[in-house]
């Protein structure tokens, strides 16, 4: 009992218009969030400032296919854009920081430390000392 001019959709306006997707722009937004939360951590901090390009680049990419007209949701791409710049501020300012404490602790007796504990072992008097000798300045001389 199919009419040719049966209406499509409810109500007879039709079937609605699927709206574009913009998978690079959430994808963008997910690696901005993720960058924020690892460049909170020490050892994340590295790891986020690439998570943070990456998303930094989907979400440009998501924001010129809302200027194509190919995707909607610019809010997504421009929320991408912010939080992936936010984490990749942070991150590169803790990694500079991490980078200037290390080269300090190696240029003021670090590596003597190390090379003490490395030698030390597992003999936990020699590691005292070498505790000891640190404590003193002289670690490893």
């Amino acid at each position: 009992m199919s009419s040719e001019y049966a209406p499509t959709g409810a109500h007879g306006y039709g079937d609605p218009v699927p709206t574009p997707r913009n998978g690079a722009a959430v994808a963008g937004l997910v690696l901005g969030i993720v960058a924020l939360l690892l460049c909170l951590t020490v050892l994340g901090a590295v790891l986020s400032v690439l998570l943070a390009v990456v998303g930094l680049v989907l979400s440009i990419v998501g924001l010129r296919r809302v200027g194509r007209r190919r995707a909607t949701n610019k809010g997504v791409a421009v929320t991408g854009l912010v939080v992936n710049a936010v984490a990749l501020l942070i991150a590169a300012v803790i990694t500079a920081f991490l980078a200037v404490g290390l080269a300090y602790a190696l240029d003021n007796g670090g590596s003597d430390a190390w090379s003490c504990l490395v030698d030390a072992g597992g003999d936990q008097a020699a590691v005292q000392r070498c505790v000891d000798d640190l404590d003193a300045g002289t670690a490893g001389r």
